[in-house]
């Protein structure tokens, strides 16, 4: 019988020890580069909803209005997940923000931990173990707990997806299945644009199983489709009965289109970036969905009469998506947002490093034929979010676990035959 290697046989051990060090690296980085931050936009809107929540002034109100123009007026800018678990942190009496900062660092080390279980299901225990160490110590995991905004949430669930599409194509049922869309449904409810899961990942990984005959793989996506559906309608359902224009996830579409297609976006120091000046001019007055609809028409407006500049502009959304176009310019905008700028320039150089290494490892896991799907999926998800959006290092954040993982498996592919190689040296001898 075979002995289990050291990594499989001490697996969750080691993985809680690397678990451990993300949480205390990313409890360092708050003291050190948010120990005096205040919420400010989009964090100000998180923090600020889960409390007004908790205190009874009403569910999913704007507030900004609230708090600056003395009204209770409803809000869907954000989908609802985030909110929702700052304001599970404010019933257990963590009301600071500082503080919720706190449950920001405790998540990350579940998305490191999650992220080295994807790994492993990928490409087996050594795998997972050097994904966990990657992704205790990358950057651009453990800084997003300084902005107090949702991209550490999304790292987790993302995971998960990663995690439970590898698992449902290796063991399909129907409870993998409807796991599956369940977590697809949490990242839509988390960043509205990770709707794309679904047919980009959801829907490929369960109906291209070319070992299951045809009726399991339909009756799989079928239960998937509903399992998400179930998840989305309380939000969707509430949307619709409280907005005057049509809303299902988030109000945002209309400000994230205006700010991305104005003038000082198609040219200039912002080509392919975001602009909150476009961004409020094109609102309107009247409710947020009102606002949200006029928004949406003033870009569609200029996107049609600058069409000509599309793809220049939709090259370098990408680009800085990627970190390929004015990246370090991009991570000047990021800091106004509230990530530490020298662990983000650390992060820019290892998320170069770690891209190439995804390939590597892409390559070793079709060596294996193991699934590329979920991975594929995310990357076309974040490209396609970038290009009829804007480039922005927060978007990637999904992006994030992908290359995660493949890096690690190329890694680990690596050190396995380098020790393979040795033991033949040896037994020459």
């Amino acid at each position: 019988m075979t002995r289990p290697c050291f990594a499989a046989r001490h697996f969750f051990p080691l993985l809680v020890a690397l678990t451990g060090g993300a949480v205390a690296l990313a409890v360092t980085s708050v003291f050190v580069w948010a120990r005096r931050t205040v919420p400010f936009g989009d964090a100000f809107y998180f923090h600020y909803q889960a409390q007004l929540l908790v205190d009874g002034h009403g569910w999913f109100i704007d507030p900004f209005s609230y708090f600056f123009q003395d009204k209770a007026v409803p809000s869907a800018v954000h989908p609802p997940l985030w909110t929702l678990v700052l304001a599970l942190a404010d019933l257990l009496g963590i009301r600071s923000y500082f503080a919720q900062l706190f449950v920001a660092c405790a998540l990350d080390g579940a998305a490191v931990f999650v992220t080295a279980l994807a790994a492993r299901e990928a490409a087996g225990p050594g795998a997972g173990l050097t994904a966990a160490a990657i992704a205790a110590v990358y950057p651009n995991f453990w800084t997003n707990v300084d902005t107090g905004l949702s991209e550490t949430l999304l790292l987790l669930v993302v995971a998960c997806v990663v995690w439970a599409a590898l698992r449902v194509r290796r063991v399909p049922s129907t409870g993998g299945a409807a796991l599956l869309g369940v977590l697809c449904a949490l990242c839509a409810l988390t960043r509205a644009e990770q709707i794309l899961l679904v047919p980009l990942v959801l829907v490929p990984v369960l109906l291209l199983h070319r070992s299951a005959d045809v009726r399991t793989r339909l009756t799989g996506v079928l239960v998937a489709l509903f399992a998400t559906a179930f998840v989305l309608a309380p939000w969707v359902g509430f949307n619709l009965t409280r907005m005057k224009q049509p809303e299902f996830l988030s109000t945002e579409l209309g400000t994230t289109l205006a700010g991305a297609n104005c003038a000082r976006t198609y040219a200039g120091r912002l080509l392919g970036s975001w602009s909150f000046a476009c961004a409020s001019s094109g609102l309107g007055t009247g409710a947020e969905s009102e606002q949200d609809f006029h928004a949406r028409s003033a870009a569609l407006r200029y996107l049609d009469a600058n069409a000509g500049r599309l793809p220049t502009v939709v090259g370098a959304r990408v680009g800085r998506e990627l970190g390929l176009f004015r990246p370090f310019q991009q991570l000047d905008l990021d800091h106004l947002q509230g990530k530490p700028l020298g662990p983000a320039r650390v992060g820019l150089f290892v998320f170069w490093a770690l891209s190439v290494g995804a390939v590597v490892g892409a390559v070793a896991l079709r060596r294996r034929r193991t699934t590329l799907v979920p991975f594929a999926g995310i990357l076309i998800g974040t490209v396609v979010v970038a290009a009829t959006t804007f480039g922005s290092t927060r978007l990637r954040a999904s992006l994030e676990v992908v290359v995660v993982v493949l890096a690690a498996v190329a890694l680990d592919a690596l050190l396995r035959r380098r020790r393979s190689g040795q033991s033949r040296a040896a037994s020459r001898l």
